[in-house]
Parts: C-alpha cells; sequence; structure tokens
C-alpha cells in the first residue's frame, strides 16, 4: 500500500468517559491504514464494543467541515478522505463545491458517491458575480452578446453589466462560491457506487505489524528500488515470493533498508543487518497478542520501559502478566485516587472525596508504584518475576 495525502482529521472519544479526568480522546488524521485506525482507537481506550463518536472533523488546516454528518461512521469516513486523497485538485475542488451545495443533507452514502460523479461537476475561477459574469461573457458562453454585430461588441462591452449577468447565471444553474471558485453541478447520469454497505477499494484494509524493505545482504542497495518489500506477519508463500524477487535462498544477512511498524515505539528502530527471522517471530507473538485484545497493554509496557532493542522487546511480549495496566485512567491522581478507594475500602460514590485533593498523594503512589501516564492509558511494573528467554538477566533487573 502507498502512502496516501492525509486529507482531514478527526477526534475519537469513547462516550462514557466523555467527562473522566484528563481524558481528551484521540486524533487521527485521515486516510489511515487499519493499523493506524486501531492505533487510534486504542489511544481514545476504545475496545471492541464500547461505544464510542467523532465529535470533530476537520480539513489539515483545521476548518471544521460542516458538509460531513453528525456521529459519521469511522469506516465510512475513513473511506471518503481516501477517495478525496485519490482525487485531482480541480476535482477536489468540485467535490467541496458539490457537498457544501448539500447544505449539510447529504448522508455518508452520498457523499462517498458524489466523488464518482464529478466529470459533469464545472468549476469556474470566479468569487462573485461581476467575475463570473465577465467569464461567461469573454467565453462567448451569453448568446445575448454574442448575436450583436462585430462593430458594436467593443462598445457594447463597455456598458455591460457584468455582475447582473453573473448574478442571473448563478440563479438559473444553482452553483455555489466556494473558495475562490463557482461550482455548478452538471446533469450527466448519477453513478451510484457505494449502496451505503458494502464498501469498495478497501485498500487500507491492510494489518501488518512491520512493514520492512529489504534486499540481498550482499551488498547495500544504492536506492530503494533495488528492495522489495516485505510486510510481516507473512505466508510461506509471500516470504517465498520475496526470497524469489530478491534471487536469494534464505534471509540470512539480508539488508533491511527500511522499516516501519503500526506499533510507533517500534518504527524505524531496526539496524540495517537486523536478524529478519527475529523479526518475522516479534511479528508473529504481537499478533498473537492482537487477536487476544492485548496490543494495547503491550503499547503502554513499551512506553513504560522505552525498550526497542528486538530481544528486549521479544521477552516483554511474553511477560505482560508482569504488569498491571488501566486504560480507563488518564491522570496519576485517577490513579492515586482509585489506590486511595481500595486501601481503605471507601465507596466511590462517598460525599467526603469530593473535598480531597489526590494530587496530594500522587507522588507518593506514583514512586512506591512505578507509575507510568501513557497514551494508551496508566500502566505500572507489578511484583511478578519476569521470565527472560532472549534478551539477558539485566533486563529483569532493570525492570524491578
Amino acid at each position: 500500500m502507498s502512502e496516501k495525502e492525509k486529507v482531514m482529521t478527526v477526534t475519537l472519544m469513547r462516550t462514557d468517559l466523555y467527562d473522566a479526568p484528563g481524558y481528551t480522546g484521540a486524533y487521527l488524521t485521515l486516510p489511515a491504514s487499519k493499523g493506524e485506525v486501531q492505533d487510534a482507537l486504542h489511544r481514545a481506550r476504545i475496545m471492541d464494543g464500547q461505544p464510542y463518536q467523532i465529535v470533530e472533523c476537520m480539513n489539515m488546516e483545521g476548518v471544521e467541515l460542516d458538509y460531513i454528518p453528525e456521529a459519521p461512521a469511522l469506516d465510512e469516513l475513513n473511506f471518503l478522505a481516501y477517495r478525496i486523497s485519490e482525487l485531482s485538485e480541480q476535482e477536489r475542488m468540485a467535490f467541496t463545491g458539490c457537498a457544501v451545495m448539500g447544505e449539510g443533507n447529504l448522508g455518508m452514502r452520498d457523499l462517498i458517491n458524489q466523488t464518482y460523479n464529478l466529470a459533469d461537476v464545472h468549476v469556474v475561477p470566479a468569487k462573485n458575480d461581476r467575475e463570473l459574469g465577465k467569464f461567461y461573457v469573454d467565453n462567448d458562453f451569453i448568446n445575448a452578446v454574442n448575436h450583436v454585430p462585430q462593430e458594436y461588441q467593443k462598445e457594447l462591452l463597455a456598458l455591460l453589466d457584468y455582475e447582473k449577468i453573473g448574478c442571473e447565471q448563478r440563479e438559473v444553474e444553482g452553483g455555489i462560491y466556494c473558495n475562490g471558485f463557482y461550482v455548478v453541478n452538471g446533469s450527466g447520469d448519477w453513478k451510484q457506487v457505494y449502496d451505503g454497505i458494502h464498501l469498495a477499494e478497501q485498500y487500507f484494509s491492510e494489518n501488518y505489524v512491520f512493514e520492512l524493505m529489504v534486499c540481498d545482504g550482499t551488498f547495500y542497495p544504492s536506492d530503494i528500488d533495488e528492495c522489495t518489500m516485505l510486510k510481516l506477519p507473512a505466508t510461506q508463500k509471500e516470504l517465498a515470493k520475496v526470497l524469489e524477487e530478491q534471487n536469494i535462498k534464505s534471509f540470512d544477512g539480508c539488508v533491511v533498508f527500511t522499516n516501519k511498524s503500526s506499533i510507533s515505539k517500534l518504527s524505524g528502530v531496526f539496524s540495517t543487518y537486523e536478524d529478519i527471522k527475529m523479526i518475522k517471530l516479534l511479528a508473529e507473538k504481537i499478533n498473537e497478542l492482537r487477536c487476544q485484545g492485548q496490543e494495547a497493554k503491550l503499547k503502554a509496557v513499551l512506553e513504560l520501559m522505552d525498550y526497542t532493542d528486538i530481544e528486549q522487546a521479544l521477552d516483554l511480549t511474553q511477560n505482560l502478566d508482569c504488569f498491571d495496566f488501566y486504560p480507563e485512567l488518564s491522570t496519576p491522581e485517577e490513579y492515586a485516587r482509585q489506590e486511595f478507594l481500595k486501601r481503605y475500602n471507601i465507596p466511590k460514590d462517598e460525599p467526603v472525596l469530593k473535598y480531597i485533593h489526590f494530587s496530594r498523594c500522587d507522588s507518593e503512589l506514583r514512586q512506591a508504584a512505578s507509575v507510568c501516564t501513557t497514551p494508551y492509558g496508566i500502566i505500572r511494573r507489578n511484583d511478578r518475576e519476569m521470565t527472560l528467554e532472549y534478551s539477558g538477566p539485566q533486563l529483569g533487573q532493570q525492570m524491578l
């Protein structure tokens, strides 16, 4: 999948955490890959089945997109962003004009289908009636002027009321002015590509852990074109295809020219001659955690420990039970409040709680419990002993 230009940004909010202290949801730029979407859901503390909303949608300049309906579905909005990213500048102007013409009455199905129906939308460089009228006259679109004998046209043009001409044309055509252009929808046949259920061209459905550009290690590539993309985890057939394209028998000694990951802490961290077999193993273990609903916890652990060494990362994937994860807590003060209630067996609705400054006991509790605030929630190291299989004993000592 090639990188797509980002065209809008949204904020995701978990409905039942709107008023939780320190909770701000998560920002996401669209179009986004499946991994990017999943990471935003993790940062917004949204797990499977939990209610959430898109509370704001803006273009990349920070201007709210008023034509987006209230509380759109994320998959539809992501696909709309993908479609917009594929349009030319002229087509984007045409789409925006048509969307604004809808005056907020277009649903996501209509907006998506509009991206397939731009051939008959006309965009004119005019920002008011006078400019529009002059454009129409200069381009011979006004028959009344065209019928005037040539010898009188120069004198007539000096007397024309271009603003009145532009106004009449705009009212007849139903066009609007948008971002310095006049946009009018033609009368071509409407193509309904999207039925409101089945999204086409879902380029963002890929769900890799690592995306590597690899090359035969007998030489260092001078250009990325000499490399082959390897997405992990991969099937044996996919691995064999990469080996065939590089004309090599194994990945031993291969060069990792570039690398990125759906987990930001592990993106771009591998060395040039990193063991691809180890990266493959790490991808498989992370994918297992993903299937178990534990990926967000792993991300929080990586934030706490700040380890990007592949052996250490492998051990972390097998020792998540050595950490306590609180995805619904956003601040140390919230953690201090929770621990205070547990310590003294106080009900959550006890009236006196509103008079307590939990931030005063925050520092002591954090230091004693090794608490860390991460984009994914609160994480802390508990008292369980780590089992180390890939890294040295120094990791276990550092994690005590």
